[in-house]
């Protein structure tokens, strides 16, 4: 036994989770930008100098990976298989999947390191 849910019901709560900080980071930042307009670079900066800030963005940049690693990987086991490539399907996932990885771990921790 796998625990309470399955990875169906993980993938489906990782993705709505993920989803709603996103969204609420994505209001806050235009909030910001809207309420500080004209914005200069000495407001933005101090704006991701704030400790809350660079958590606020930590905690989206995860949420961001998870939620495209999630989605990638639904794509790939949809599209990518035996049955719609042949042979060639597992293949091409598991590259298509290596990629994926490689893109988002790499955007993840480039933009982690700016942040902090």
């Amino acid at each position: 036994m796998k625990g309470i849910f399955g990875s169906g019901t993980k993938d489906f709560l990782a993705v709505r989770i993920t989803a709603l900080i996103l969204l609420v980071y994505c209001i806050y930042l235009t909030f910001f930008v809207f309420h500080n307009a004209p914005i200069s670079f000495d407001v933005w900066e101090g704006l991701f100098q704030n400790v809350f800030m660079k958590i606020f963005t930590t905690l989206f940049l995860l949420s961001f990976s998870v939620h495209t690693w999630v989605g990638t990987w639904a794509i790939g086991s949809d599209y990518l298989t035996i049955a719609r490539m042949g042979s060639l399907g597992p293949i091409v996932n598991k590259l298509y999947r290596t990629l994926c990885a490689l893109i988002v771990g790499c955007v993840t921790l480039w933009s982690l390191i700016i942040i902090w």
